[in-house]
């Protein structure tokens, strides 16, 4: 999804310096100890202070969260900070003059309630309706919290968003459902194994409508049935360089499948 969106970014006239991993933290893995989180924090901060770029671009809506209520509270910033899909919407015309490749699929958007600070819902569906062939069908479900890995220390609060996107989706006879946040996409894609239709994030549409081509291999490994698939598909080259442990590790993960 990182590599599509820098294609998506860069089609709506942006060339982006691309940064994360642990050295860019927001500290939110570290709540629990506020002294940790609070010298990630300051050091991200810094680091984007150092950048010769004035506006930061957030992907995750717990880092846009966190940069807005709590990095920035320990150390002060010299840049701007939006949220993807702000920027996108903003620079909509832009990459709706680049699309070149009908994408004629009938869509349900996966919404949630709690992202207080960014208004995502309409931005993503204008910028779904620039998508030659989409058609965005109007529901009124609304998961609860603003992605769904928060719903996930309740279990039968995330069984029953699972269970009702699946009835969203079959109400309105949709071939797909679109998801915004990275974690709904990796949480739901495993759906596609036993549902008629599929789950793809909002970036991959956009991709498909400026003629990209691509592959969810996330959600092919999500939906290759076995771990012994799962790790054929990932490749031993992969394995190596990320060390077995670690793939291990996060196997589990991949194989989990929704519970509705």
């Amino acid at each position: 999804l990182i590599q599509r969106t820098i294609e998506v970014v860069r089609a709506a006239g942006i060339e982006p310096t691309p940064v994360g991993g642990p050295g860019y933290c927001c500290g939110s893995p570290k709540d629990a100890n506020l002294k940790a989180a609070e010298g990630m924090a300051v050091r991200t901060v810094e680091k984007f202070n150092a950048m010769p770029q004035q506006q930061l671009v957030t992907w995750c809506p717990s880092c846009h969260r966190h940069m807005g209520s709590f990095m920035t509270q320990y150390q002060e910033a010299n840049f701007s900070t939006s949220h993807i899909t702000q920027m996108l919407h903003a620079r909509r015309h832009a990459l709706a003059a680049r699309m070149v490749r009908d994408v004629p699929r009938r869509v349900v958007l996966h919404k949630h309630s709690g992202f207080r600070e960014v208004d995502v819902n309409p931005l993503v569906e204008d910028l779904l309706r620039i998508v030659p062939g989409i058609e965005v069908v109007p529901v009124a479900q609304v998961a609860p919290s603003y992605m769904c890995s928060q719903l996930m220390p309740v279990a039968e609060a995330m069984k029953e968003n699972t269970r009702r996107v699946c009835e969203v989706v079959r109400d309105a006879q949709a071939q797909d459902v679109v998801t915004i946040f990275h974690s709904c996409q990796r949480l739901l894609c495993g759906l596609e194994a036993t549902e008629p239709f599929r789950v793809v994030n909002y970036i991959n549409v956009l991709a498909d409508g400026l003629g990209h081509d691509h592959e969810d291999e996330f959600k092919q490994w999500k939906n290759a049935g076995s771990a012994e698939a799962v790790e054929a598909l990932v490749g031993a080259e992969r394995i190596e360089r990320i060390g077995r442990e670690r793939f291990e590790q996060v196997l589990p993960d991949i194989l989990r499948k929704p519970v509705r």
